[in-house]
């Protein structure tokens, strides 16, 4: 059970009518993008949500609460396992669900939370559950499935969804001063499959001369 399930263990009265929970989760996405981290307060995302302090506190009593279930809400958001039966393919199709997905208000969130995370390590945690474990987990299927092909792929999954969340986020962060405006271009894309596959696709680049 996630923690947009769950209820305070103190709570009381009547339990939060679970069809508020889309509403709430929007409020919150849209606070962070909007106004940034520092402005959110439950209060605000009550009158965004058009709830009252009362209801939200019965299911989320805390700040931390509510970025705990949008966090939820984000890594849900994330694709299921990608098989291809090519390498490259399945990196390329896992990036342009990224770039679907972040090139909105989640990489705005997403970002309002990386730049308060250095300094609290409970909000990194919640940002590392909502974008690089599903990322990490993701790469390493398809790394795994590489090497059972016999292909001789050299990255670690780990270091592969740092480069790859760091490209993702690198562009979400500089969207309105970049000339191309675009998360993830095709130049963006072609680099990352060659530093994620490595030998995998020098060979494919070979065999297609």
């Amino acid at each position: 059970m996630g923690p947009s399930e769950r209820t305070s263990p103190g709570s009381r009265g009547r339990p939060l009518d679970t069809g508020l929970t889309p509403a709430i989760m929007e409020a919150v996405l849209s606070l962070l993008a909007d106004e940034g981290y520092a402005r959110l307060t439950t209060a605000a995302v009550a009158r965004r949500a058009r709830v009252s302090t009362a209801t939200l506190y019965r299911r989320w009593p805390s700040k931390r609460d509510l970025l705990l279930a949008a966090a939820e809400q984000i890594a849900e958001s994330e694709t299921a396992d990608i098989d291809t039966g090519a390498t490259e393919e399945d990196l390329r199709e896992l990036f342009a669900h990224k770039r679907r997905v972040l090139s909105g208000r989640i990489g705005a969130t997403l970002l309002a939370l990386l730049g308060e995370s250095a300094h609290d390590p409970e909000l990194a945690s919640i940002v590392r559950t909502s974008i690089f474990d599903p990322t990490r987990e993701h790469l390493a299927a398809i790394l795994e499935r590489a090497r059972a092909r016999g292909e001789r792929v050299e990255a670690d999954a780990a270091s592969a969804a740092h480069i790859v969340v760091g490209s993702v986020l690198t562009r979400v962060a500089f969207a309105g001063s970049d000339r191309d405006g675009e998360i993830l271009t095709e130049g963006d894309v072609a680099l990352l499959v060659r530093a994620v596959a490595g030998s995998a696709a020098r060979q494919r680049d070979g065999a297609d001369r």
